[in-house]
């Protein structure tokens, strides 16, 4: 606790002004980087079984893995595949969560492996 004095309601006003600073410019990096995101098209190869029915799945670390690829560390905590782990061939959705107030949606395909 702090004795509420003209000093200490200055220093708490320059630390709540720096906070917000940091905090926007933050904000900003997150709106630059899922702006790159956006315009990526994400094709993931499986193999697959009969049909269109793949072996094993697709999920928010093969998705990681292809951002990383791509140029993008993305740790596979901030991505969620949208109906969790992809079983078939086709056109999905994940969202990654970048911060707290900016999330970006990247739509992705899962082809058949050569």
């Amino acid at each position: 606790a702090v004795l509420a004095t003209s000093s200490a309601k200055k220093v708490l006003a320059e630390n709540l002004k720096q906070r917000a600073f940091k905090e926007q410019k933050i904000i900003d990096d997150a709106n630059k980087i899922a702006e790159a995101l956006r315009v990526l098209e994400i094709k993931l190869t499986a193999k697959v079984g009969t049909g269109d029915k793949l072996f094993g799945s697709v999920n928010n670390i093969d998705l990681a893995e292809a951002l990383e690829k791509e140029g993008h560390s993305i740790d596979k905590k901030y991505i969620n595949v949208i109906g969790g782990n992809v079983k078939r061939l086709g056109k999905y959705d994940a969202v990654i969560r970048l911060h707290r107030a900016v999330s970006v949606d990247l739509p992705f395909e899962v082809i058949a492996q050569a």
